[in-house]
Parts: structure tokens; C-alpha cells; sequence
């Protein structure tokens, strides 16, 4: 049912919409589309990054670090990157080179997860590395280092995050086999990796599957395949457990041209949308949950809003084939 839907917004609900502007603008230097007195919503590439006020959609947060969602920044040089970030005072954990490429994580000020990631030459041979080539592909055809950097620096640049796209979601879940009935068998979705129909990579690791979503990669991780704490040393990931009162501090937006009949069809299915669906001046949404308890909308924009500024970057992304 959502085989040809695509990623058009990952919602973080946030305490102090005022803090983490200044996070995410000043000291990441991400780029605002639009902006009202409870949200503001961020150009990151092939999906919108929007912050809503907790309190507004009583979304309950917690103290300490989120570990169910990682949200990762594709960047080309990951040392640059780090460096000039933490002078502009992010605080990431240490840096771990693997097959993969390099990794580093950081977090925001209400604990959402965040990862800065460097390809390498390997990961690019494996089935999601089309995908990522071609988000970087188009990222480099439309604004280039101008929409990665500022003036400033001993190289008359400095670096933010402006320009730089998500590349990944990775979910965590509890089950693979429960992620996998809900979201290849129930939601449609096409794996681009991992799973049983995908061509497979020697990195392929079992209870991981990258599903195509559009431009950013949705991947589930199930718990089972991370290690007991006291086997993680090395490890590149940080321990996790589910707690799924933190699994509502952000959300995944589908976009859908009928959100009826997708409903109706994804029902049919045994997808519940316990609150139907719900109608405004910006359009049509429907929310549903994971067994896992990650949230997703889906999203049926009105014509006012794809006049709006954001409503252009969602034309701009369905109009553009990945």
C-alpha cells in the first residue's frame, strides 16, 4: 500500500522550541523552511526535519539519551565535520571506523539521536549504496558546498549542516519478524537491503532491512542483533533497551495522494489508526503505530498547503525519482 509513498517529514517533538532552535539553526546550522509560534521545519535533502512543542500534542518526553530512533547525517569528510561542530559546542561520542565508513553520534537537547556518517568505498558496492550515491548525486547538483557551508575559517568556509541530507532512519524494534510483517508484508514497502527479497550484501546483518522510502533509507534494527552490554566494547552502537514511552518523541510522515483509500487498504491489513482520520486547513493525516510503538502519520497535504514553503519542497521531492 505505501510501495511508491515516500518520506516527507521526520517530526521531533521537543520541551523548549526556543532551545532547540538555537541547537539546530545556530550551532547545526540547518536551514529553516517555515516557521509558526509551535513548530519550524528544516531543508534536510530528500525529507523535512520538523520540531513541534511536545506540550502541544501532549507527547510526554523523558530525561537522558533516546536510543529507539538514529537519525544520520550523510557527510564527505567526517573529521571535518566533527571538528567544526564541536567547536560550535556538540558533543559526540567517539569516533568508530568499520566496513561501513566512520561514525560518530551526538545528541540534541532533548536526547533525540544523531549520527554523522562517512561512507566507504565498500559500502557503496552493497545494494543501498545506488541509494546513497544518488542522494548525494543530487545534493551535489543542486547547491554543492554553497549549501553546506558559511563564510568564516582559515579556508573561507566553515562547516554546518546546511545541505548535508538525512540518509537514515534506523528504527529500532523489538521483533524482526513482527517489523518485517508490518512493514514489507502489511505497509508494502520494497527493501533496498537485508531482506529476504533483497540481493545480498557480505554486510547484510540479520534483523537489519533498509526499506525504500523515497530518499532517506527507513531501517529497522531489531534488538536481538545488538550485544549484551558487557560484550560492546568495541562495538560501534551503544547499548539499547525498548522503552516504549520514548517512542512518541518523534514520528514518520508518509505522504499519500488519497488518504482514504490507503487507509481503507492498510485496515484491511490489520493496521489500526485508532483516531481516524483527521482533517485541517493543511490537509488530511492518519496515525498509526509499530508493534515496536514508533509512530508514523500519514499525510495528504491540501492544496494551501503545497502553496506553502514547505508544501513547494514536498512537490520538489515527489517530483524527484531516486
Amino acid at each position: 500500500m505505501l510501495t511508491d509513498s515516500r518520506i516527507v517529514y521526520l517530526f521531533l517533538y521537543v520541551r523548549d522550541l526556543g532551545v532547540s532552535r538555537g541547537f539546530f539553526e545556530d550551532t547545526l546550522g540547518l536551514r529553516v523552511l517555515e516557521e509558526d509560534s509551535g513548530s519550524v521545519k528544516y531543508d534536510t535533502g530528500s525529507v523535512i526535519l520538523a520540531l513541534n512543542r511536545a506540550s502541544d500534542y501532549g507527547i510526554e518526553l523523558h530525561d537522558g539519551e533516546d536510543h529507539s530512533t538514529d537519525i544520520v547525517f550523510l557527510v564527505e569528510d567526517l573529521d571535518r565535520a566533527r571538528a567544526a561542530l564541536e567547536e560550535r559546542g556538540v558533543r559526540f561520542t567517539e569516533t568508530h571506523r568499520y566496513e561501513i565508513g566512520a561514525i560518530t553520534d551526538f545528541y540534541d537537547p532533548d536526547g533525540h539521536w544523531f549520527t554523522l556518517y562517512e561512507t566507504s568505498d565498500e559500502s557503496l558496492t552493497w545494494p543501498s549504496g545506488d541509494r546513497i550515491q544518488a542522494v548525494r548525486a543530487l545534493h551535489n547538483g543542486h547547491g554543492g558546498s554553497n549549501g553546506s557551508s558559511v563564510p568564516g575559517g582559515d579556508d573561507g568556509e566553515k562547516f554546518v549542516l546546511a545541505g548535508k541530507p538525512l540518509i537514515y532512519l534506523f528504527l529500532f524494534v523489538r521483533s524482526a519478524d513482527e517489523a518485517y510483517q508490518l512493514y514489507a508484508r502489511d505497509l508494502g514497502l520494497t527493501d533496498l537491503e537485508g531482506g529476504p527479497c533483497s540481493r545480498e550484501s557480505a554486510a547484510d546483518e540479520e534483523g537489519v532491512i533498509k526499506y525504500d522510502t523515497g530518499g532517506v533509507i527507513l531501517t529497522t534494527h531489531a534488538l536481538e542483533t545488538v550485544r549484551e552490554e558487557h560484550e560492546i566494547a568495541d562495538h560501534p552502537c551503544p547499548p539499547r533497551t525498548m522503552n516504549p514511552t520514548r517512542m512518541r518523541g518523534k514520528a514518520v510522515v508518509f505522504h499519500v495522494p488519497d488518504v482514504e483509500r490507503t487507509v481503507a487498504g492498510l485496515t484491511e491489513r490489520g493496521v489500526r489508526f485508532e483516531r481516524g482520520i483527521v482533517r485541517s486547513q493543511i490537509g488530511a493525516i492518519a496515525e498509526f503505530e509499530d508493534p515496536s510503538g514508533h509512530l508514523f502519520y500519514l499525510y495528504e497535504p491540501s492544496d494551501e498547503a503545497l502553496e506553502s514553503p514547505s508544501g513547494a519542497k514536498i512537490r520538489n521531492l515527489l517530483a524527484t525519482a531516486l
